[in-house]
């Protein structure tokens, strides 16, 4: 009989044992949910916090663009502007103004160019005219002018 007593009391020991395993583990599974329910409850708030910066960032890009875009449009049309007023002034200054204007340096190179035509042209006299002529050819423009 002890025997069967030892047993019977074993098996309640093992019974509260498992009673309360069983517990501990219902306990943790219920703060494992409650833990988890956090976590999602901060997953979906930094969601929508991030959506929330997301949105309120491309408001500010749309903006910013638009104040470029408009900044651009303004600088092409003052631009514009400019360049009408500077054909307007060129259109408006005379010949003899702008050879006035002509700096020294292109007034040289003016002489310069007209010192080479006529060599040019004294050149052409000679292969006209044969050395072996005696004959002294007149100058194309006053042959010109005779005629």
């Amino acid at each position: 009989m002890k025997k069967l007593e030892d047993q019977a009391e074993a098996a309640t020991k093992a019974q509260s044992l498992a009673e309360e395993k069983a517990e501990s583990a219902e306990a943790i599974k219920k703060v494992a949910e409650a833990e988890k329910r956090k976590a999602e409850d901060k997953k979906a708030q930094a969601k929508k916090e991030l959506q929330d910066a997301l949105s309120t960032k491309d408001v500010e890009i749309k903006a910013a663009d638009e104040k470029a875009y408009a900044q651009g449009m303004a600088d092409v049309t003052e631009e514009y502007k400019l360049q009408e007023e500077d054909e307007e002034v060129i259109k408006e200054t005379t010949p003899e103004q702008a050879s006035s204007d002509v700096p020294p340096i292109d007034r040289s190179l003016d002489q310069t160019l007209a010192e080479i035509d006529a060599d040019l042209a004294a050149e052409k006299i000679t292969e006209v005219v044969p050395p072996e002529s005696s004959e002294v050819p007149a100058h194309p423009a006053v042959d010109a002018e005779r005629a």
